[in-house]
């Protein structure tokens, strides 16, 4: 049976408010450690940067579903529907305060 690509679900706050509560609550905390990891980039070319970030994203992964590829696939898949996601969030974002 040939596999199709299937596009991921993007869950929206209605479908899961759980899953929204924590994120909100914890978005100081989020924002935080990004800056953080961001800093121990400086200095690494941008080639370097973008793999210490997918090498990061990879352990991460495996160690969510250590014996489950698919799983781990489907998990990196999901973390880059959600870096669109805020790419065109911020976009969006941008273009309202340049309107105002």
């Amino acid at each position: 049976m040939e596999e199709f690509p299937m596009k991921p679900l993007r869950a929206i706050e209605a479908d899961q408010p759980e899953i929204f509560a924590i994120i909100k609550r914890e978005l100081p905390a989020i924002h935080l450690a990004s800056r953080k990891m961001g800093k121990q980039l400086r200095g690494l070319s941008d080639v370097s940067q973008k793999k210490a970030i997918a090498e990061l994203m990879a352990c991460w992964v495996a160690a969510c579903y250590p014996e489950d590829l698919e799983l781990q696939l489907s998990l990196a898949e999901a973390i880059c529907d959600q870096a669109e996601i805020n790419l065109t969030e911020a976009a969006r974002m941008k273009a309202r305060r340049q309107q105002h």
